[in-house]
């Protein structure tokens, strides 16, 4: 999976930027759950930032730019959009927020996995699209799941999950259950398009793992405990895979993969998917967190300045910040601020989701 491979827009390419590419509902079935207060920081100002991302007319009306005039791609939103949601009131998330899952839900293929949208012209003309294939199932409905229960948890709006709850379960039997090997870890893609790509990818699987375990939690919540079994299971599995397939004793680092015989010293993706584990919270691999993290710094010494790729990868400053390195972290957020003010087009949406996230541990506030 080559998370980072985009093909060019013709109006991107135009501009000089260098990516990849329903009304609300009005009646609540019970009172909003009232968010914590988390304050928007000084330096990017990530929530206008997505907001101007999003596209406002056109077939894809609602969803949102990877960056300016870039593809939408729904994993990359969907990373995007989960670290605004605390940030925003209930009234921007039925303006914001649900109608971006409602487009994500009406664009599912027949076996509930989505394609990404291009839009060749950009901005200037959002109604032409095309459509290319996704470089995953399983990583975009889980990071789908996520936003998905994060939404209803922040709005209370019981109602629009009632009413989609089936289809969301589909999206997650399809791309997370039946995908599922004997090892725990899902292929990356289903059928066909596994025969030609089975791999089960670390940093899918953690993703995968996270979104699983959120979707449990929903149920359970809603005392559908006969599904958060189920689902929580699956999650168990993945986290039991992730250490049985992909972490080399010997080495104390995890493989990029379970075709990968050995840990990789690229950055991409043999560092950087050390601290994925972490980053989404798999809790069962806790005693190899330090592995991973001290694999990074060995591997990719000074990962934190951007010398490594040309995109920032903020998850790993997220890490950094979690785990106390404020150092690293604000060295990297430093390096995420000259970046976007130099070359907007690679601080992509997902980046300044992990970039708010560093930000608010950073000044002590909740993780977002």
């Amino acid at each position: 999976m080559q998370r980072r491979h985009f093909f060019l827009a013709p109006a991107a390419l135009a501009s000089g930027a260098w990516v990849g590419a329903a009304s609300a509902q009005t009646a609540l079935s019970c009172p909003p759950v009232t968010p914590p207060v988390v304050t928007p920081l000084a330096g990017i100002n990530v929530l206008a930032e997505i907001k101007a991302l999003r596209i406002n007319s056109g077939p894809v009306a609602g969803g949102f730019e990877i960056a300016p005039n870039g593809r939408l791609n729904w994993y990359f939103a969907n990373l995007g959009l989960l670290s605004i949601v605390r940030l925003l009131s209930v009234a921007e998330l039925e303006t914001l927020i649900l109608p971006y899952l409602k487009l994500y839900l009406s664009r599912l293929l027949p076996n509930q996995s989505i394609d990404d949208v291009n839009l060749p012209y950009g901005r200037a003309n959002p109604s032409v699209i095309t459509t290319v294939a996704s470089d995953s199932d399983d990583a975009y409905a889980a990071t789908f799941l996520s936003l998905a229960t994060r939404y209803v948890r922040a709005s209370g709006n019981w109602t629009w999950w009632e009413a989609n709850k089936a289809l969301i379960k589909q999206v997650a039997y399809r791309n997370l259950a039946l995908t599922a090997k004997p090892s725990g870890l899902t292929s990356v893609f289903q059928s066909p398009r596994s025969q030609s790509n089975s791999i089960g990818y670390l940093m899918d699987n953690c993703e995968g793992y996270r979104g699983l375990r959120d979707l449990a939690a929903l149920l359970r919540s809603r005392s559908e405990l006969v599904d958060a079994n189920y689902y929580d299971n699956l999650a168990s599995n993945a986290a039991q895979g992730i250490v049985q397939q992909t972490f080399k004793s010997a080495a104390k680092a995890f493989t990029a993969s379970d075709a990968s015989p050995l840990p990789q010293s690229v950055f991409y993706p043999g560092t950087s998917c050390q601290i994925y584990a972490q980053a989404f919270g798999l809790v069962e691999l806790a005693p190899l967190f330090d592995y991973g993290w001290a694999y990074l710094n060995q591997q990719s010494p000074g990962w934190e300045t951007g010398r490594y790729d040309p995109y920032p990868w903020a998850i790993l400053g997220q890490v950094a910040a979690l785990r106390g390195q404020t150092t690293q972290a604000r060295t990297q957020l430093a390096h995420i601020e000259q970046l976007f003010s130099t070359n907007r087009a690679l601080v992509t949406i997902n980046e300044l989701g992990f970039y708010q996230r560093a930000r608010s541990l950073l000044a002590g506030q909740p993780e977002v």
